[in-house]
């Protein structure tokens, strides 16, 4: 019987992480009450605080449960990609903007952290959020290095430059789509989106020349 609490117990409190999720997303953190998160979820008042002392504390759950995104699509990435490191760079956009473009979860995580959130000092801070869900620039930065290393990419790359440009492309389509989602097919516009930002990155010049004939 106490196993059986248990258990009940724990899929409560994913109930209210999940409630909270598309809750916060619809209406914004700060204009969600933990009354809303209940009904959403279908429980009582007390049994919010019987598992979260407060709205924060429920917040910051929800980013402490999330894994990287490049870890969820791991396994959608080809095995042989793992041995060109231009190509995972890739296969990694495109797979990271079609996973979120298809998870309504992940959609509404995106909406509460680019649209639907005001900070405070008891919430997890942006930074840290970015950093557990978002572009990794460790790597990114890596991937761009072993393609240098592999002459894949000229030597003359800032790879800290490349980054920051990088990171605004993404988040910049990923922004856009969230305001207007009838406006692009992200999911099928992916592998082209992806393909567009990665001609930005320099090739050595005998790569160039070879493409050029």
């Amino acid at each position: 019987m106490a196993r059986r609490t248990k258990q009940e117990a724990l899929k409560t409190r994913q109930q209210l992480i999940d409630a909270a999720i598309f809750t916060f997303a619809e209406r914004g953190v700060a204009h969600t009450t933990l009354t809303d998160i209940a009904q959403a979820a279908q429980v009582t008042r007390g049994a919010v605080y019987w598992h979260f002392a407060s709205k924060a504390e429920l917040f910051n759950e929800i980013w402490q449960q999330q894994l990287p995104v490049r870890e969820i699509i791991r396994p959608n990435i080809p095995e042989e990609a793992w041995r060109d490191p231009l190509r995972l760079l890739r296969e990694t956009f495109i797979a990271v903007l079609q996973y979120i473009a298809s998870s309504p979860r992940q959609r509404a995580l995106l909406q509460i952290l680019y649209r639907k959130c005001e900070f405070d000092e008891e919430m997890m801070p942006e930074s840290e959020i970015r950093e557990r869900i978002g572009f990794s620039r460790h790597y990114i930065g890596g991937l761009l290095r072993r393609g240098i290393a592999d002459k894949q990419i000229a030597g003359s790359l800032d790879v800290d430059i490349m980054l920051t440009i990088l990171h605004g492309c993404l988040s910049g389509i990923l922004k856009n789509w969230l305001f207007q989602p009838d406006a692009c097919d992200l999911f099928r516009q992916a592998p082209a989106l992806v393909d567009n930002i990665l001609r930005m990155l320099p090739r050595p010049e005998n790569n160039g020349s070879q493409s050029g004939k």
